[in-house]
């Protein structure tokens, strides 16, 4: 399990740099990472969707008013960015089928066609004093990239990939121009390997079946 002073450390011992105790020592090494780590962290998060930060919720409607949208809810606060909404199907409740408390529900994919899945709700994204989505169809979810904060929670290659991004960062900071500019850029190739890994990592922990496309379907 990783912590940020553990991905901070994994940073600095890329640069050839002492390690640290903590975020808020005096040192230019906790200083540099404590500024840093916070938004390389998030870019992260914010260009591909991890499957650890992947959330699906449903939005909650607002009173807000906005012209030419029927609907307004909530962006959620931990949104880093919109992947989808799609509508908010019911899980179906089968006890009539069923002897005593036993209970079995459908879902989605149990539900409808798997081309009509791929759906997306339109919508579009204002500020009135606080983030809102306009969307002109009642109860919908939304498929979103969170803002993950708990290390813990990410995988080893993403924290590999993570620490030598923040070592690209903070190596001209620390240790100087001239060997700095050459430790970025070794920093930025090793990134670029440990983010293609983390990537396919990532995919690999999911199953999606091929679908056919509309030119199969149609001729059925």
């Amino acid at each position: 399990m990783s912590s940020e002073i553990d991905i901070c450390n994994l940073a600095l011992s890329n640069i050839r740099s002492q390690s640290i105790n903590s975020l808020e020592e005096a040192s230019l090494q906790a200083q540099t990472c404590r500024l840093k780590y916070p938004i390389l962290r998030d870019m992260m998060l914010n260009d591909y969707s991890w499957g650890f930060a992947r959330k699906i919720r449903p939005l909650v409607l607002t009173e807000t008013v906005i012209f030419n949208w029927a609907y307004a809810y909530d962006y959620p606060q931990d949104c880093m960015n919109i992947n989808r909404l799609i509508l908010g199907y019911e899980k179906v409740d089968q006890t009539t089928q069923l002897s005593g408390s036993q209970q079995s529900y459908y879902s989605d994919a149990d539900l409808l066609d798997p081309s009509q899945l791929r759906d997306q709700v339109p919508y579009e994204i204002f500020n009135f004093d606080n983030k809102v989505i306009g969307v002109n169809q009642p109860e919908v979810r939304i498929d979103y990239r969170s803002r993950v904060e708990n290390p813990e929670l990410f995988t080893v290659p993403f924290v590999m990939a993570l620490s030598y991004l923040l070592a690209s960062e903070v190596a001209i900071p620390i240790v100087g121009a001239e060997l700095g500019r050459a430790l970025r850029k070794d920093s930025l190739d090793l990134y670029a390997t440990y983010l293609a890994n983390a990537i396919s990592n990532d995919q690999n922990e999911k199953y999606q079946p091929v679908l056919d496309s509309e030119y199969v379907t149609a001729r059925r």
